[in-house]
């Protein structure tokens, strides 16, 4: 996200020409999908109204203004099934691969934004090697979904190349930093659920006793922020200091107190209690201290900023800032999506799972209950939404599976199927 920052302030300084870009990743390939079958069928306005309504709630509407990694992500996730959908609408070969190719490099771009972003290409494979009908279709497909990957690893290594010649600070090093950060956090969330601090003898002290209350007083499975900010959790970190094994080493002595930890993260990041704590929305600019001073920048709002806060508040008493209610939402339409079964659902479908086991992988590394971690959910289900809206239904007003109109009629024969494999 950096680089492409840089990149969008050399040609417009700001982040405007930034948003615009983002932004596109996300409406292009909306109208692409629910116009995907234009001048064929008439659209599904059931669809189209309810995509319209989430379009134009606070969640929806200013996320995409907000400059988030996540917003970015979800948006390249998006694009790159979409590629993928109309890549098999398009007839003509060389638009195909175009297709093909640009879903690639998206999908590269999203393993580069976020690191459990390798699901992206990993269920856009499973998208193009979707079993058919025969053993050679199938082979065919499953070789040109490897030939895809091996496509998106190409793409992949040149951005990271890309990258490490203009980066300040080695590629990578975010990764282990916040890797620490998880462990420290598990551990402090184990010693709160009833791991002894110490190893051996020492765990029966009366200073056991004393971090082990003072952790239980503190801990939040909301967020890590306050509770490691604490005096206690400094001086204990300071005093125990952090090797590779301490955390192993606590994970497999107690694994009760690690799994009732992470748990209890994972409630919050999808059921919260009260959403208000997952920082639901932002607006103004905001950020470190030293970074806005270092960029010219004042923190502050403006009024139709404020006006936009004002407007995201009436919602956070709704599900529209519970991401269990998108997931919930994310399975529903899937279910509706693999009983239709039409050209480019099934790769849907799989946005959709892209979404939920993006979201599942959290409760492995969730270290906060924000609402924007999860921002592919809504994402997703607004691309599933825009393929239902293409063409739900045929003008008879039945689905086009059956073999007959509402009016008891045969229905003439459908168009051809597109080729077996993509390439």
């Amino acid at each position: 996200m950096s680089a492409l920052l840089g990149f969008f302030d050399h040609v417009l300084p700001g982040t405007a020409l930034y948003l615009v870009g983002v932004s596109a990743l996300f409406y292009l390939p909306l109208i692409a999908l629910a116009g995907g079958d234009a001048g064929r069928r008439p659209l599904n306005w059931l669809a189209s109204a309810a995509l319209v309504l989430l379009i134009a709630t606070p969640f929806l509407l200013i996320y995409q203004g907000i400059v988030w990694k996540d917003v970015l992500f979800a948006n390249l996730s998006l694009s790159t099934f979409a590629c993928l959908v109309q890549a098999d609408r398009e007839a003509r070969r060389p638009a195909r691969l175009f297709c093909f190719a640009a879903a690639a490099v998206l999908a590269a771009l999203a393993m580069a934004t976020r690191q459990n972003g390798l699901l992206v290409p990993v269920f856009a494979a499973a998208a193009l090697a979707w079993p058919m009908t025969n053993f050679a279709g199938l082979r065919r497909r499953i070789l040109a979904s490897s030939a895809w990957l091996l496509l998106v690893g190409v793409a992949f290594l040149a951005t990271q190349a890309a990258i490490a010649r203009v980066a300040t600070q080695p590629v990578g090093s975010g990764f282990a930093k916040g890797l620490i950060v998880l462990q420290r956090y598990d551990i402090v969330g184990m010693i709160a659920h009833g791991a002894p601090p110490f190893d051996g003898a020492a765990a029966d002290t009366d200073d056991a006793a004393r971090v082990t209350a003072a952790f239980r007083r503190d801990y939040e499975a909301s967020r890590l922020d306050r509770v490691m900010k604490t005096p206690e959790v400094i001086a204990y970190f300071t005093r125990t200091g952090l090797d590779g094994g301490q955390w192993w080493r606590m994970v497999r002595q107690n694994p009760g107190a690690w799994l009732a930890h992470r748990a209890a993260v994972f409630r919050w990041m999808v059921f919260p209690s009260d959403v208000r704590e997952c920082l639901p929305v932002w607006v103004g600019v905001d950020g470190p201290a030293e970074q806005i001073s270092a960029l010219g920048l004042s923190r502050g709002a403006r009024p139709q900023d404020s006006a936009l806060y004002a407007y995201a508040t009436r919602w956070f008493g709704t599900p529209l800032f519970v991401n269990g209610a998108w997931a919930l939402l994310a399975v529903a339409l899937g279910a509706v999506l693999l009983r239709r079964r039409r050209s480019g659902d099934v790769t849907m479908v799989l946005l959709l799972g892209t979404a939920l086991a993006f979201c599942a992988s959290f409760a492995l590394i969730g270290i906060a209950c924000d609402v924007r971690y999860l921002f592919l959910l809504p994402v997703a289900c607004c691309g599933a939404l825009a393929q239902l809206a293409a063409a739900a239904k045929d003008r008879a007003g039945s689905f086009s599976g059956s073999g007959r109109s509402a009016s008891g009629r045969p229905r003439s024969p459908p168009a051809p199927p597109p080729p077996a494999h993509p390439f």
